[in-house]
């Protein structure tokens, strides 16, 4: 195996055994959000069995839902990259800063659903929600946020794990989860009356039974002390780390009512096929997420003081690893755009529409999970905030110039941007991810 010498005399892996343990890391990461993926897709479909009245609900909840997101993937990002390090120094507290995480991350999900709760006339009369439908808007929103408590602890567990570097035990808990979630809505639909709350309520069920597991999991590691709820130094991992990625999930979702404002003045078509095309690209993007996360569990697990070499080879690995996969995802959306539109819809006219999007955005898919690969990278190896930098620019001066363009704008116009962006982006993302990443630390 070859190596580079770090500054501190450790033998430092060069690219070849980290794109092979980048690989092994990132697959067993995708079969976990895979199964998230499932669970979303499983969710919707067993709403609409319930009825038009409970996917209503869903859609009102999405604002808040994002939020929720927001705060999960901000402490699972901290909870990986803290055990990561602590894993690397051989320290046996890989678990010290957890009760801080969950205690945080909770307390944001119960201050949610009470705002919610007190605000709800407003919300919900500038949503445009009818009275009669508002009780069970709220009660939805209400159990969701809070047992979405619950669910953290299997989540922060899987975190905690992967940063171990014992990804294949992360994902079984991830399916578990999925399984044990599908299957408690599917038993509780069946033989209650809950209606649209079989969903809190089988995933509280599932949350109680994959919480043990997690416990189980890492029982090794659980303190022999009292334990601190809230620790100072937690707190500055948190938000370090954790904080960033939480406000990147609603950036993203800012955008997106960006780009639906810019298509105002479009037909109803452009929209709806532009906004198939943008809910696709969110299946696309899993993935670099994952392929970014197993590069920085890779990096973050290798020894030595000096961090610089390693974070280094570790980014060139991540693209070694991601661009040739992205460059087969972007010539299939382009082949079968017209399939894959189809799959999404039967209305030829959105249909034409979105294999449009598609023909715009796959030749430079790779581009796209080259840049979002390596921003997951940046926020897991420690470098969440310069992420975040890069993300606010990024996606602040899409719909800058989007808006800037003469009315009305239809769905091509805005694909083309995408697609340029997606060159430019890249590029820029490239360049200054490579330079921050050779800062000594």
């Amino acid at each position: 195996m070859t190596s580079v010498s770090g500054n501190d005399g450790v033998a430092v892996a060069r690219e070849p055994a980290l794109v092979s343990a980048t690989m092994r890391f990132s697959t067993s990461i995708l079969v976990g959000l895979s199964a998230g993926l499932v669970l979303q897709v499983w969710t919707l479909a067993f709403l609409g069995r319930v009825g038009g009245e409970a996917l209503y609900v869903r859609a009102i909840y999405a604002p808040v839902g994002f939020l929720a997101l927001a705060v999960t993937e901000g402490l699972v990002v901290a909870a990986q990259v803290s055990a990561g390090i602590a894993t690397r120094d051989e320290r046996r507290d890989v678990l010290r800063p957890l009760p801080t995480h969950l205690v945080v991350g909770g307390g944001v999900l119960v201050l949610t659903a009470a705002v919610f709760t007190a605000g709800s006339g407003v919300i919900l009369g500038v949503l445009g929600v009818a009275a009669e439908d508002r009780p069970g808007v709220v009660t939805f929103v209400v159990a969701v946020c809070l047992t979405s408590v619950g669910s953290l602890v299997p989540y922060a567990g899987g975190a905690v794990l992967r940063g171990m570097g014992r990804a294949g035990a992360s994902s079984l808990l991830s399916v578990g989860f999925t399984v044990l979630s599908m299957a408690a809505m599917a038993v509780l639909g069946a033989t209650t009356d809950l209606g649209v709350l079989a969903v809190p309520v089988g995933t509280l069920v599932a949350s109680a039974a994959a919480g043990v597991a997690a416990t189980v999991l890492l029982r090794g590691h659980l303190p022999h002390t009292s334990v601190r709820w809230l620790r100072r130094d937690a707190l500055g991992e948190l938000w370090a780390f954790g904080a960033p990625v939480a406000a990147t999930f609603l950036l993203l979702s800012s955008v997106n009512f960006g780009y639906l404002r810019v298509l105002r003045d479009a037909g109803t078509a452009d929209i709806a096929g532009f906004g198939l095309g943008q809910n696709a690209t969110g299946f696309f993007m899993v993935p670099a997420l994952a392929i970014g996360s197993g590069a920085a569990v890779a990096a973050n697990l290798r020894p030595g003081q000096s961090r610089r070499e390693i974070d280094v080879v570790g980014l060139s690995a991540t693209l070694r690893v991601a661009l040739p996969a992205y460059a087969c995802i972007g010539v299939l959306a382009y082949v079968l755009r017209h399939p894959l539109a189809r799959l999404l819809t039967s209305d030829e006219a959105i249909v034409a529409v979105t294999a449009d999007y598609f023909a715009w955005t796959g030749p430079t898919s790779a581009l796209f999970g080259g840049t979002l690969t390596l921003l997951t990278y940046l926020e897991q190896i420690g470098r969440a905030s310069a992420a975040f930098a890069l993300n606010t620019v990024y996606f602040a001066a899409l719909p800058a110039i989007a808006s800037s363009l003469p009315q009305p704008v239809d769905s091509t116009t805005l694909a083309r941007l995408l697609a340029v962006s997606n060159v430019i982006g890249f590029a820029t993302c490239w360049y200054c991810a490579w330079h921050l990443v050779r800062r000594t630390r």
